[in-house]
């Protein structure tokens, strides 16, 4: 990644990427629903936030992620 990206928007995204592993972390632990849904909203707003800063520097970026994440869907519910 560190090549994508400016000095500025690497640590940004480091920093995300961090928090967003440190939220699943804690999905994993989690001991019942009201904290797993706590953690998935972080996890998600950090996903989202991410997908913000590159789309700021990088226009269509969060269009393409939406078409990825589509296509994602349609596979996996073509196989079940």
């Amino acid at each position: 990644m560190t090549k994508l990206f400016d000095d500025e928007l690497n640590e940004a995204m480091d920093q995300l990427f961090d928090e967003t592993v440190e939220a699943l972390q804690l999905a994993k632990a989690s001991p019942d629903l009201d904290d797993l849904a706590a953690t998935f909203a972080v996890a998600l707003l950090k996903l989202g936030l991410a997908t913000g800063f590159v789309e700021q520097r990088h226009p269509g970026f969060a269009k393409d992620v939406e078409e990825k994440r589509q296509r994602v869907i349609a596979a996996l519910t073509q196989k079940h």
